[in-house]
């Protein structure tokens, strides 16, 4: 190929190139955490008097911080609802700073954070695999702390806290983080049953094909 030839053939195929980058769709950037408002956790527009004081009744009481006398324990993740379910609004998911830190202590108590709890890192709840056994399925979320040398405890109270150590040490810990109460978490909070008989019944105009995760 002469070298005329072999220039405008390169000149071709740079054009070429350039008008097919010029065609794809620029990278994916993610543009981080949403500034301003939430957005989320507020009463619906339109609610009656009554819905709205429903509204704020239990969004007080999900915020509520308990304590021993309350109801709060024997063993507990942390004190109240509001507390892990804070970002970006009151229902919602875990906030920047793990609550569970400080509740670790809170009002005299002896509890020692886990290794899975820390300051900078998510609300965490865990659960177990399996039961003693190690062939029972267990699945159930088992609490971090207990309410052993609080102030409000009663008196000769030893209850001691799950070894979390052990557990990871055979593979029987999971862990997963509050789900928010509002949006996607709220449709996870719907059981499979009653968005198939929903469908079969097609009361609420429901359309399409259920997929359960297992």
């Amino acid at each position: 190929m002469s070298a005329p030839v072999l220039f405008a053939f390169m000149c071709v195929v740079s054009i070429h190139t350039a008008t097919l980058s010029a065609q794809l769709p620029p990278p994916a950037h993610d543009p981080g955490v949403r500034g301003g408002a939430a957005g989320a956790g507020a009463p619906l527009a339109g609610l009656t008097a009554g819905q709205l004081l429903f509204f704020n009744e239990g969004k007080a009481d999900f915020d509520e911080q308990e304590t021993v006398p309350d109801g709060l324990g024997a063993r507990f993740n942390l004190d109240s609802c509001g507390g892990c379910h804070a970002q970006p609004a009151t229902g919602g998911t875990s906030p920047a700073i793990n609550p569970e830190v400080a509740m670790a202590t809170a009002a005299g108590a002896h509890n020692t954070p886990p290794f899975f709890v820390q300051s900078n890192g998510p609300v965490r709840e865990a659960r177990f695999k399996f039961q003693a056994d190690g062939v029972t399925r267990d699945g159930g979320v088992h609490d971090i702390y207990v309410i052993t040398g609080r102030s409000d405890a009663p008196s000769g109270c030893q209850i001691m806290q799950e070894d979390f150590d052990a557990q990871n040490a055979r593979g029987n810990v999971i862990f997963r983080i509050p789900t928010p109460a509002f949006g996607t978490g709220l449709m996870e909070a719907i059981p499979d049953g009653t968005i198939a008989g929903n469908l079969a019944l097609n009361a609420t105009g429901s359309s399409g094909r259920p997929r359960p995760i297992r």
